[in-house]
């Protein structure tokens, strides 16, 4: 009998150890990184399937030599061909780069759009430009890897939106419309 009522305690002592253990615990998660929100960004560079090389750096250097209405805001877009919510937002992200950023005051803001091909192969984001429409520059080697961790992109579609100076002013995870891209853009 005492023996099953050490038994009991011993369970009851463990039990409450692993109630204060989950406690107190630091809450891991899954979700996306915000933090990157309000800092400088990554560098950003690699060969686009078009053949172009892309550099950030270059984008925003030419913009410290500009009036503030002339520089340009970099939008970057995290997708997959196989990416239903990159299907999804691809109409609103061509209108983004056909039509820019127009202010209500009339003034027309410098934009860019820039994609990074996640987990996806050459040939199925080819074909998905084929079918879908866009021209814009879309790194593809194996260099954007390292942007995608940079970002902290846990997976497509995730566009992040990046001011003339180089700061990340907004990050959306999933499909964005083309007003969510656009709000916030002056110049």
């Amino acid at each position: 009998m005492t023996l099953m009522k050490s038994g009991v305690a011993a369970l009851g002592i463990l039990g409450l150890a692993f109630i204060i253990l989950l406690a107190t615990r630091t809450t891991q998660t899954n979700g996306p990184n915000f933090d990157i929100v309000g800092q400088q960004s990554p560098p950003i560079e690699g060969l686009a399937v078009n053949g172009e090389n892309f550099e950030l750096e270059k984008v925003l250097l030419e913009n410290r030599s500009l009036p503030v209405e002339q520089q340009t805001w970099v939008a970057v877009n995290f997708f997959a061909s196989w990416c239903s919510g990159c299907v999804i937002e691809h109409s609103d992200l061509l209108r983004f780069h056909e039509q820019g950023v127009t202010l209500e005051d009339g003034k027309q803001c410098k934009t860019k759009l820039i994609g990074v091909a996640f987990n996806d192969r050459l040939a199925d984001i080819e074909d998905f430009f084929i079918k879908y429409g866009g021209d814009w520059p879309v790194l593809a080697d194996e260099r954007t890897n390292r942007v995608a961790i940079d970002f902290s992109v846990m997976t497509a579609p995730e566009t992040v939106l990046i001011a003339p100076n180089g700061l990340v002013v907004k990050k959306v995870v999933g499909p964005i419309s083309y007003d969510d891209l656009v709000m916030g853009i002056s110049c």
